[in-house]
Parts: C-alpha cells; sequence; structure tokens
C-alpha cells in the first residue's frame, strides 16, 4: 500500500510539468515562488562556485521525470535559467 501512494504522489507532481507552467517560471523567481508553481523538486546539484559571470550557491533542481521534465537553475536562490524537455508548446491563452 505505501508503494502505492509512493507512485501516485510522484505522479501527481508531473500533472503540473506543463508548458503554461513552463511559461510562468520567469528570472528572477525564488525557489519558493517555482515550488509554488510546480510542487516540491528534486534537487540536482547544490554548489558554492560560479556559471559564467555569476558566482554564489548554485542550485539545480528538477520537476517530472524522465519522459518530461522541467529543470530551473538557481543562483543565490534565484531562478536564472530553465529548460523543458517533453511538454511542448503553450497553448496560446499562455502566451497572454
Amino acid at each position: 500500500m505505501a508503494l502505492l501512494a509512493s507512485v501516485g504522489l510522484a505522479l501527481s507532481g508531473c500533472d503540473k510539468v506543463t508548458p503554461e507552467n513552463y511559461s510562468k517560471i520567469k528570472e528572477g523567481m525564488t525557489v519558493s515562488q517555482v515550488e509554488e508553481i510546480l510542487g516540491p523538486g528534486t534537487e540536482n546539484v547544490g554548489a558554492a562556485g560560479a556559471i559564467g559571470d555569476l558566482a554564489g550557491s548554485v542550485r539545480v533542481m528538477t520537476w517530472g521525470d524522465e519522459k518530461k521534465s522541467i529543470t530551473v537553475t538557481f543562483v543565490n536562490d534565484k531562478v536564472v535559467a530553465k529548460v523543458a524537455q517533453g511538454i511542448g508548446p503553450p497553448s496560446p491563452e499562455a502566451e497572454r
């Protein structure tokens, strides 16, 4: 029964991995703001370092699974980059 609950939780997070939610994520948003849109993510990397001219705490977080996902890079807990895989383009209504 616990296994079914775990699978259900993992799959429910995928419902938020949509083109519309991807387009809501903006540069400068905090981790908390992105999690309000996508729910809790999985942290891939946590290190102090630099990306180009940006120095500070770097976190890379992913939402979704191997088929469809959104990956967001944060420097000092602010969005600096985002990448989507397998979610398709946003609907015209989402762009307004």
